[in-house]
């Protein structure tokens, strides 16, 4: 893999069991880095080869692998409660076994971090799920170090004082951050911009994503997510709090739009927009 600049931008894309066929979309819209998606269904040591060979020919730089799992659902806050990563204690074996495939998955190409949503780390750390989220990321934090990669935890479900807190409670070198301003945004759990300076000494990647707050009495619901530039997230402002605090990785665009002509439009918005702020930092 190519060697990336600092706030190069870049997407997150989603591994099909051909690399050739995803890579092309990359190219075609002329990047090089982002992270890795890697859905339930990749059959990772299937398509290992296949993404090792894509990756080496295409010089793509991948950051991080980015793990989901079977089953999630982010149709409602009730609904991530119950389904996303591991608060369900029904659904954590399954889905330790799974972080642990795509970690050596990503080790096989090279990659050197491996991140998703944990789910909703509670405000109080004397509940059980508090400790229990804590001791299945110390392991994951230790497997992940076997193959000299970092784990890293989207922010978005909980506040940044609260993610800061378990951060500090795991104590583990290589449990880091992933910062997403429009997740702060779409689940009403504080500033992005303050929240960035609470935990920037963490953060290692950043998503680049826009979204607006959900409506006022709108409780239990999410959001919404739109095209970067057209929400609430200041993104001029952000990337020049990520220029003062000597970021050194990818601007990595990321965008949920079911509408694959719509969502290839906002790409390319996105990385027009992108190229501006940076200019205007300049």
């Amino acid at each position: 893999m190519q060697r990336i600049q600092p706030m190069q931008i870049g997407l997150l894309f989603w591994a099909e069991q051909d690399a050739e066929f995803t890579l092309r979309r990359l190219d075609a819209l002329d990047l090089n880095c982002g992270q890795l998606g890697v859905p339930p269904d990749l059959h990772c040591k299937m398509a290992l080869d296949d993404w090792r060979i894509g990756l080496n020919k295409s010089q793509v730089h991948v950051t991080n692998a980015v793990c989901s799992y079977a089953g999630e659902d982010y149709s409602s806050l009730e609904a991530i409660h119950k389904t996303v990563g591991f608060t369900a204690e029904p659904l954590r074996a399954e889905r330790i076994a799974r972080t642990k495939v795509v970690s050596e998955f990503a080790s096989g190409l090279g990659i050197s971090a491996l991140s998703c949503h944990i789910g909703f780390i509670p405000t109080n750390p004397k509940e059980a799920l508090y400790e229990e989220l804590s001791d299945l990321t110390k392991l994951i934090c230790d497997y992940c170090g076997t193959h000299g990669q970092d784990f890293v935890l989207e922010t978005g479900q909980e506040s940044a004082d609260v993610l800061l807190a378990f951060i500090q409670h795991v104590d583990r070198q290589n449990l880091k951050v992933n910062f997403d301003p429009a997740n702060m945004i779409l689940y009403a759990s504080g500033d992005p911009l303050a929240a960035l300076d609470i935990l920037g000494p963490h953060v290692v990647s950043v998503h680049c994503k826009d979204g607006r707050f959900p409506l006022a009495g709108d409780t239990g619901c999410l959001g919404e997510e739109c095209a970067l530039g057209e929400g609430e997230v200041n993104f001029p402002s952000f990337l020049q709090q990520l220029k003062k605090m000597d970021y050194k990785g990818v601007l990595c665009i990321e965008r949920e739009e079911p509408n694959i002509e719509k969502r290839l439009a906002d790409f390319n918005t996105a990385i027009l927009r992108l190229k501006q702020w940076k200019s205007n930092l300049e």
